[in-house]
């Protein structure tokens, strides 16, 4: 079976918690940022635990459950534990008329299964003698999990190990959860994660919106309402000045506009419309159908931004968009982080993002800003500066006060690479095609048929023969990429795509160098043979996608 090639900190974060696990920890979480890969970290684990052999695991059953609040975090995890488990395990949903619990990893919606019925027929399926028992609850997005529904659930299995998995490990509403998780064994901050070139630096521009006054803003919960918070925003009639803000900072940029109410977010979007940023509306009324064509026009930039009523927090991965509009002010750290989140992620040509920050008069100072993106490590992000170049200079001030001292946090590139963490060589044609080039076949990634994901896929180069899906569909982009490259290294001679590979280094033929000439690719004479074969990839590659690629 092919293999997915996990990243350093991903194994490290799977041993760490087998590891508290065998130490008696029996609900440990880890913390990785947005674009970190969460969840193929969780699916390797369950790999891994369903063939376990220590002593100190055998107790348990070896059957998962893996609890997600959204629908579309359900249908992710569906589709990365498909991708990893072997084919004779099997993978079930539980949510809303889908009621498979019977399967060996079962991934279930709160809200379905924390209903009395659904729980009680699983707990006595369990009771039973005739299939292996529940022995791990896995939770996506574990800093839900205080809430009664979540309790409920595991207060059914009591005896089981968990595992918490959250990009920040806070409530919005400031409710502890000491109680629920044993221990942070293993977390990655995102300015490590920007240092090692897997997310963006970022950012940010303040909105001022003097009309309102966010005194008067009613709380909840430890945040703003959202219903009170519309209802401010469109009696001072923000959506103008944040379309401007928008065409003043960021007008050729493709973006995402979080918003409280569908009122707000639809005004904004005709504010945007009307000043010339093309920008559609998803709410959580948009029929899935609708949100699959909206999502593939701001993929392919028939739609330059998406003004979304709190829709596109979590499971929503598109990281081509640079720009976050924060047109819902809030005071919670996680809500904050999520929506950056969105646009933190790199892509070809991204040097780094950029977050609009909308506030009103009085209260601003309580408002989350980049600053609780490291909270507690960055103490001030100054005008004109990036989140990264703030850690850098108050490392350096801060070490300028002990001579001698070297400072730990470098950014390596101020442009992030996409492929800077992969060894392969991927080539992104014009039109955003990601692909690998393997001597008569291309290994590619093309939007899955739900938006936002990814299917891994392969062709004939010379088009002899209908394109073909593998089994990797349904991903997001950092796991399809992966499990692309397993699929080039299995199927189509990996050992020749990779960018150390031994042949790159050597000097082009003088075929490669005349068909160069042909082509009018510049420099051709000067290039090793990696290089050129990466020029005359890009050349092809393009010709043989971008004519598929609408728009």
């Amino acid at each position: 079976m092919t293999e997915i090639k996990l990243r350093d900190y991903q194994r490290e974060a799977i041993d760490a918690v087998f590891s508290a696990w065998a130490e008696g920890v029996r609900r440990p979480a880890i913390v990785l940022p947005t674009g970190a890969g969460k969840t193929v970290v969780f699916s390797a684990l369950v790999k891994e635990w369903r063939k376990r052999d220590g002593a100190a695991l055998k107790a348990y059953g070896s059957r998962v459950i893996i609890l997600a609040h959204r629908d579309e975090l359900v249908d992710q995890a569906i589709a990365k534990l498909r991708a990893v488990l072997p084919q004779d395990v099997t993978v079930g949903k539980v949510k809303a008329t889908q009621n498979e619990i019977t399967a060996d990893v079962m991934v279930c919606s709160v809200q379905t299964l924390s209903s009395q019925r659904r729980l009680n027929n699983l707990v006595l399926l369990d009771q039973g003698t005739d299939r292996p028992k529940v022995g791990l609850i896995i939770t996506d997005e574990c800093h839900h999990a205080a809430a009664a529904s979540y309790q409920k659930i595991y207060n059914a299995f009591p005896d089981v190990l968990q595992l918490g998995v959250t990009a920040t490990m806070a409530r919005g509403d400031r409710v502890g959860l000491g109680k629920v998780w044993d221990d942070v064994v293993y977390s990655k901050s995102v300015l490590w994660m920007m240092s090692k070139n897997y997310l963006t630096d970022v950012e940010a521009k303040q909105v001022n919106l003097w009309g309102v006054d966010m005194a008067d803003v009613k709380t909840s919960r430890g945040d703003y309402q959202a219903g009170d918070l519309g209802r401010a925003l469109m009696e001072s009639e923000a959506h103008r000045p944040i379309a401007a803000a928008y065409q003043e900072y960021a007008k050729d940029r493709r973006g995402i506009v979080f918003t409280p109410t569908v009122e707000t977010a639809e005004a904004t979007a005709g504010e945007l419309n009307t000043a010339g940023v093309k920008t559609a509306v998803i709410s959580g009324e948009t029929p899935r159908d609708e949100r699959r064509r909206i999502f593939d026009d701001f993929r392919t930039g028939r739609v330059q931004v998406l003004s979304n009523c709190m829709v596109l927090t979590e499971g929503f991965d598109a990281p081509w968009a640079e720009v976050a509009v924060i047109a819902r002010p809030t005071q919670s750290q996680p809500l904050y982080v999520q929506m950056v989140g969105r646009v933190l992620r790199p892509w070809p040509g991204k040097t780094k993002a950029l977050v609009l920050d909308v506030v009103g008069a009085s209260a601003s100072n309580k408002l989350r800003t980049l600053i609780d993106l490291e909270p507690g490590v960055v103490q001030e992000v100054k005008e004109g500066e990036t989140l990264a170049e703030a850690q850098e200079r108050e490392e350096a001030e801060s070490n300028s006060l002990v001579p001698g001292t070297a400072g730990s946090f470098t950014l390596k590139v101020k442009d992030v690479d996409l492929f800077a963490g992969s060894d392969h060589a991927w080539v992104t044609t014009p039109k955003g095609v990601l692909y690998i080039s393997c001597g008569e076949r291309y290994v590619f990634l093309w939007p899955s048929r739900e938006p936002g994901l990814w299917d891994v896929c392969h062709a004939d180069t010379k088009g002899r023969e209908p394109w073909q899906r593998s089994d990797y569909v349904g991903l997001d982009l950092g796991s399809a990429m992966a499990w692309g490259e397993a699929v080039s290294e299995d199927f189509y001679g990996g050992f020749s795509t990779r960018k150390t590979a031994a042949w790159r280094k050597g000097p082009p033929s003088d075929a490669q160098v005349a068909l160069a000439e042909r082509l009018r690719i510049p420099g051709a004479d000067k290039m090793s043979k990696g290089e050129l074969s990466q020029a005359l990839d890009l050349h092809f590659g393009a010709k043989f996608f971008d004519r598929r690629v609408s728009g």
